[in-house]
């Protein structure tokens, strides 16, 4: 995993022509002086590859336009005593690679072990020429990359069709294009998932190659063909195979198909003697996580430790409900679920509430923070925590069912720790800037800075070392597991359905993906989604086990493989689970903006 941040600018002379990433751009002022990126900005390219950050710079063949190339590095795969520098440089041709990814497959095969899959992948565009769409098409895996192409002077730039990696861009005026995994305040655009963008530098034209499938483009039109198929709107008499549980076949398919996923993204993690942990897993205790854990354990070696990270709010408005609630007992009223919602099933729809108003001085520079809290809040705000509930259940279920050192670390975050880090949040979410952004970016921040305070070992506080997140995003969407999903197929049937789960999978780059990665990346540990692999999606697809609703297949899933317990769960969003959602009174919906963002 790696930080990625590109500049063009024009060269400081008379003949530099203008440049327009898009209709709305200000033209770069060809006599000014072209400023640096912010420190800030720069130092949080470097947070996301604390191993190592290189700077490269180069020319358009007639000195139009000056490129700059930064890149740092998170070493993952390969020999630990030896980190592959970035951006890689091609001495013969100028041309320059900066990648963020993790190549699973090229062409269909597994890269083999302790190759480095950016190098792989510069060979192959090299040797590709001009027709980089068609290299990049057939890559297995998360990406961002930033690639100039000198032999031809055109610059490309882009993400992976499912967005599962951040990347920005502004036109910043004099400096002109910027292109970065992540941004330092106003001004950011997401790049979106759906194609690869190329700049003609000299010429002034742009363009971009999209993400398609091939039902739905012209003949003789550019693109490259998504990796997965198409969900079909139209089949609605599928209406009684949509209602069927699934069979133990379908079962026993999707868990070996998973399987895969998993164990490609666990088998090859180095270690690095920092105590024997290689993965961390963001534990919420519910469905998705939980499973992805009992398949770990299947892909591990015996005994080896696995580091289950589950984060709790200090969350004043339940403080005070419970202090109002034992000064004034009053029988809890029974409330009936919603049509079409399972009873104790949380809704992925209700809204947040938010803080007071959030002033986010985002170019302020980052003060040093303490390494460790002591709560002052009764053990009790955070241990009732429904994620907190949730996740010593399911914790205690896999040392039953499968065990191993399985670690349960107890992220308690209180509020002068939120106060003190929300600002950077903030920022770093940008683009994103909701109520509802917020709350759950608070919670995967922490859940990856990892500092608890745990029994499990003699000091007080524990980091993980593992540089690996493993979560469960991706299942829902797949599955049917969201509320809107029920209420699709009530409305409008099974086609209704399976066009809310088009949508969901269609907008996961743009709604989730590149902030999660830009907030979890912060503290030098990469995420990694199994239920977003290309195969496991394609086959979602295919076997149109969606329209089953509330994630049935993985629920078979969980009780095939012994996890009674947890196949039981209902779905709950994680900032209502870690209460990291409703901090202060009053109600603002989840989709308003935060203030001063």
């Amino acid at each position: 995993m790696c930080g990625i941040l590109f500049t063009l600018r024009p060269s400081p002379s008379p003949s530099s022509s203008s440049l327009s990433p898009s209709p709305s751009s200000l033209s770069p002022s060809p006599s000014s002086p072209s400023p640096s990126p912010s420190e800030t900005l720069t130092t949080r390219i470097s947070q996301r590859g604390p191993d190592l950050t290189h700077t490269h710079h180069t020319h358009h063949a007639t000195h139009t336009h000056t490129l700059t190339f930064t890149s740092s590095v998170l070493s993952l795969r390969g020999p630990t005593d030896t980190t592959t520098p970035q951006p890689l440089v091609d001495p013969s041709t100028g041309s320059v690679l900066c990648w963020n990814g993790e190549a699973w497959r090229v062409n269909g095969s597994p890269l083999e072990p302790g190759v480095n899959d950016g190098a792989a992948i510069f060979q192959l565009l090299l040797a590709g020429g001009e027709d980089v769409p068609a290299v990049m098409e057939r890559v297995e895996g998360p990406w961002a990359m930033v690639y100039w192409d000198a032999v031809a002077g055109r610059l490309w730039y882009g993400r992976d069709a499912l967005g599962r990696r951040s990347l920005l861009w502004k036109n910043d005026g004099e400096r002109g294009l910027v292109v970065a995994s992540v941004g330092d305040g106003h001004g950011w655009s997401e790049v979106d998932a759906d194609g690869l963008r190329w700049v003609l530098v000299g010429g002034g034209e742009t363009g971009v190659v999209p993400w398609a499938w091939e039902e739905d483009v012209t003949a003789g039109s550019r693109y490259m063909k998504m990796p997965f198929g198409k969900l079909d709107t139209s089949a609605a008499s599928t209406s009684a195979e949509a209602d069927s549980p699934p069979t133990s076949s379908e079962i026993e398919e999707f868990g070996q198909i998973l399987k895969e996923s998993v164990n490609t993204r666990v088998r090859d993690i180095p270690f690095r003697g920092e105590g024997g942990v290689r993965l961390a897993i963001l534990f919420s205790g519910g469905l998705d996580c939980t499973v992805l854990a009992r398949i770990v354990h299947e892909c591990l070696p015996p005994g080896e430790p696995v580091d289950l990270l589950n984060v709790a709010f200090e969350n004043p408005r339940v403080i005070d409900a419970r202090k109002v609630s034992a000064q004034e007992p009053k029988k809890a009223k029974k409330k009936k679920p919603k049509k079409g919602q399972y009873k104790g099933q949380h809704t992925d729809g209700p809204e947040p509430e938010p803080e007071a108003e959030i002033k986010a001085e985002t170019e302020a520079p980052e003060e040093p923070l303490p390494e460790t809290e002591t709560p002052e809040a009764q053990p009790d705000t955070y241990e009732l925590c429904p994620d907190r509930l949730t996740g010593r259940k399911s914790h205690a279920e896999l040392l039953s069912v499968c065990p191993r050192p399985w670690r349960f670390h107890a992220i308690n975050i209180p509020q002068p720790t939120l106060h003190a880090h929300r600002a950077t949040v903030i920022s770093l979410m940008h683009p994103h800037n909701t109520e509802m952004d917020l709350s759950i970016a608070l919670a995967f921040y922490f859940a990856s800075r990892s500092i608890s305070h745990t029994p499990d070992t003699s000091s007080p506080s524990y980091t993980t070392p593992s540089r690996i997140l493993l979560s469960g995003l991706g299942a829902d969407e797949l599955l049917g597991g969201y509320t809107r999903h029920l209420t699709a197929h009530r409305r409008s049937g099974t086609a209704g359905l399976i066009a809310e789960l088009q949508l969901d999978l269609s907008r996961l780059g743009q709604r989730n993906l590149g902030r999660d990665d830009r907030v979890l990346s912060h503290w030098g540990r990469e995420a990694r989604y199994p239920f977003l692999d290309e195969r496991v999606v394609g086959w979602c697809v295919a076997a149109r086990v969606g329209g089953k609703r509330d994630k049935a297949l993985l629920r078979g899933l969980a009780g095939s493989m012994g996890m009674g317990g947890v196949a039981g769960e209902k779905k709950r969003a994680v900032q209502f689970g870690c209460r990291s959602a409703k901090m202060e009174k009053g109600r603002v919906k989840g989709t308003g903006v935060l203030g001063d963002c």
